[in-house]
């Protein structure tokens, strides 16, 4: 329902609430709907007259003029959209109307129990249940019954402590007591004034008076300076710390790096070709930032949790509040106070940390009301990525107080990535991708992209000639098919294996080491191979095992030979994120997710379902139980397209081709026996009837899975049945079905 119907419908409560108001106020008892005669004195006619008739005298008595008090809230709420939760102002008006009816009985019939019980005051539905309450337990115990009941209602509404009021009343009590004993009774078991008569008369023969007047007065000065003093550093120490926003050094990339790493036959691209557009929004100014950490305090201390308010940390999107509780105060109850606090503070969602890792302090993290963009360009163009010496450094964003987030991959070795549709997760992808493009040549990376929803990364296909590794036997650039997907994982493998040999035969241990070697030698670098996985969900619901083994075996192995993951998915749950995978991905970074199981998933804590997307993150890195939450740079579509031109005009490198490998040959699940599968025949019988040989025709014919479908038909090719791979075709069939024939005569000797 829009705005529009809601404000008519609340008009429309309102006007009836008014209605009802004036009738019950012109109610004459005397008029009722039954013997209604011509003169009416009701304003409001014959209306006035039911209306007054059934709330007051058949309802709730003199208390039903809380009803027209109900319609009006509600019809304030919903004309104005006020923040504040109806439902809960609602049902205490309700209370209030339902025992105000009750009270007022027991007021008009206190000394009349005995006797037939009167419902002028309280009405007839009132004093019905008056009835039954003393008939039940008496006069004394329904007055009892209601007393508790109004202090109940009370202590509910206004979210009051009762152990700590009976505590504050104790104290006051024994401060008092303690305060009357010290008092001098002498004063008030004599008479007053000829005691102080004397009093003053033996002061004044006292020859020392003056001199105990000066050191008094002394004294009186030096404890007033002593105690301005204090109060003075009391104030200095509970003034609020407030850090604002940091501001990184900017530095020229492009004229940083002309001297060191650009070759006669590759130039860098420009960081022209990215956007920077200057954010004018207002900072945030100390009061504002000092009257926010006010009412926040008051607000949690509404819900009866009680804290001082610490240092103030604001950054680019949102602000931190530093609370410290107070004595005896569990920190559990402010995480129970984020939905709240959220309202309280009209934000959107807030996060709350309790406690601050490493610290005694509960975090309250608030969006701002104007949120700055973080562009991918002031990230790169920093100094914090020029001077940084990762080797595939990830130029992430930035922190909560505007820090510069770099992330290297080499040091997670992996990354695994969730979020929900809309959350920056894509965005993300495309900022790592950019962010290597720019600090490594075509020969010192490759990229393998996997893209199931064939739409999020095809605009990197200009890259293909530069920086896309190919596959033997794979017609696409940017992997979309399944199968060809499954072909690729395959294939690094084997490529991790080949990487170990050569390792193996050089002496070295590891990439860096190997590639040294390369150099000194001036011979061909190993690249290092990114592999880019977007939605790993639709992957593993095609084929969970084909996908799921070499996922695991190169994150367990790859790290050495320079193959690094980075896989996203948009579900987060236990069948894609599995514990084969979680296990080996011990870097994660999680955007806004739909639930707190979501969160747990990923990252083992709650919080994500707390963030406020658009990039806002939480990167929990290896070796960390806590996440550090981070926002993401943006880029735009238009800016890759001009990246990607860019390079796609630069001088072509060197070829890498990888081989595809259509068996399986994971010792996981491989059949390296040499056996001969026991439904060869009929899948023969099969291919050769259909004239055409494809892995997922015997997949849907047979009741099989990828692996042993693809073994299948690449035993038919080794017996010359069916032609060699032709990319998304089906496989020709080079025999008719008189080769069936020669099988069975076969079989028959």
């Amino acid at each position: 329902m829009d705005k529009t119907r809601i404000q008519i419908i609340g008009w429309l409560l309102g006007f009836c609430s008014l209605l009802i108001l004036g009738s019950m106020v012109g109610y004459d008892a005397s008029e009722e709907p039954s013997l209604v005669s011509n003169s009416i004195n009701n304003p409001f006619n014959i209306v006035g007259v039911y209306v007054g008739y059934y709330f007051v005298k058949l309802g709730f008595g003199y208390a039903a003029y809380i009803i027209p008090l109900i319609g009006l809230t509600t019809s304030f709420y919903l004309i104005s959209n006020f923040s504040f939760m109806l439902s809960r102002l609602v049902s205490y008006q309700l209370a209030f109307l339902f025992y105000l009816s009750i009270t007022l009985g027991l007021f008009q019939n206190y000394n009349s129990f005995s006797s037939q019980i009167s419902y002028e005051y309280s009405g007839l539905l009132g004093g019905l249940v008056l009835s039954l309450l003393h008939d039940w337990i008496g006069p004394i115990g329904a007055i009892s019954l209601m007393v508790a009941l109004w202090i109940l209602l009370f202590v509910g509404f206004f979210n009051l402590d009762l152990y700590s009021s009976f505590q504050s009343v104790a104290s006051f009590i024994q401060s008092k007591i303690k305060s009357l004993s010290e008092i001098n009774w002498r004063v008030w078991l004599k008479n007053e004034d000829k005691y102080l008569q004397e009093e003053v008369k033996k002061i004044i023969d006292d020859e020392s008076f003056l001199d105990d007047i000066t050191e008094e007065e002394s004294k009186e000065e030096i404890t007033e300076e002593v105690k301005g003093e204090a109060i003075n550093d009391v104030e200095s120490e509970t003034e609020l710390s407030i850090e604002k926003g940091i501001i990184e050094k900017e530095v020229d990339i492009d004229q940083k790096r002309l001297s060191s790493i650009i070759r006669k036959d590759w130039k860098f691209p420009s960081t022209d070709l990215l956007e920077f557009i200057s954010d004018e929004s207002e900072e945030l100014s100390t009061d504002y930032l000092k009257d926010r950490a006010e009412f926040l305090r008051n607000s949690i201390s509404t819900f009866g949790v009680e804290g001082k308010t610490g240092s103030i940390k604001t950054g680019p999107i949102i602000t931190l509040f530093e609370i410290e509780p107070a004595e005896g105060v569990r920190v559990n109850k402010f995480v129970q106070l984020s939905d709240d606090i959220a309202r309280v503070m009209e934000a959107d969602r807030v996060r709350v940390l309790a406690p601050i890792p490493g610290t005694s302090l509960v975090g309250v993290e608030i969006p701002n009301d104007n949120p700055q963009t973080i562009y991918l360009k002031s990230v790169i163009n920093s100094e914090k990525y020029l001077k940084s010496n990762a080797k595939l450094k990830l130029a992430i964003g930035k922190g909560i107080l505007g820090d510069i987030a770099i992330l290297d991959l080499v040091e997670m070795p992996h990354l695994l990535i969730a979020g929900t549709t809309g959350s920056g997760k894509s965005v993300s992808l495309n900022a790592i991708i950019v962010s290597l493009l720019y600090q490594l040549k075509p020969d010192e990376v490759k990229f393998v992209i996997i893209d199931p929803k064939k739409v999020e990364m095809s605009l990197y296909k200009g890259l293909e000639d530069h920086y896309l590794l190919k596959f033997d036997g794979i017609d696409e650039s940017i992997i979309t098919k399944k199968d060809n997907a499954i072909l690729a994982l395959r294939s690094l493998e084997k490529e991790m294996d080949a990487r170990y040999d050569l390792l193996a035969e050089s002496g070295k241990r590891n990439i860096a080491e190997y590639n040294s070697m390369m150099k000194k030698a001036k011979k061909d670098l190993m690249p290092y191979i990114v592999l880019m996985i977007d939605e790993l969900a639709d992957l593993m619901m095609y084929s969970p095992r084909d996908v799921e083994v070499p996922i695991a075996r190169l994150a367990q192995l790859a790290r050495a030979v320079g193959i690094h993951l980075v896989i996203a998915t948009q579900r987060p749950s236990v069948d894609v994120i599995t514990g084969i995978i979680k296990a080996n991905f011990p870097a994660r970074i999680a955007f806004q997710v739909a639930t707190k199981i979501d969160s747990r998933t990923i990252l083992d804590v709650n919080g994500a379902d707390k963030l406020i997307g658009k990039g806002d993150m939480l990167y929990q890195k290896p070796g960390s139980s806590s996440p550090v939450r981070m926002h993401g740079a943006f880029v735009t579509l238009k800016e890759i397209e001009d990246l990607v031109e860019y390079i796609s005009k630069q001088p072509k490198p060197n070829e890498i081709i990888l081989e595809t490998v259509r068996s399986n040959t994971s010792t996981l699940n491989g059949n390296e026996s040499g056996i001969e599968d026991e439904l060869l025949e009929q899948a023969i019988e099969i291919v050769v009837m259909s004239k055409q040989g494809s892995i997922s025709l015997l997949q849907r014919r047979l009741s099989v899975g990828y692996s042993r479908a693809a073994r299948l038909i690449d035993e038919m090719e080794r017996l010359k049945i069916v032609g060699s791979f032709t990319g998304s075709k089906a496989r020709e069939v080079l025999v008719d079905e008189s080769y069936l024939e020669t099988i069975k005569d076969d079989q028959e000797v």
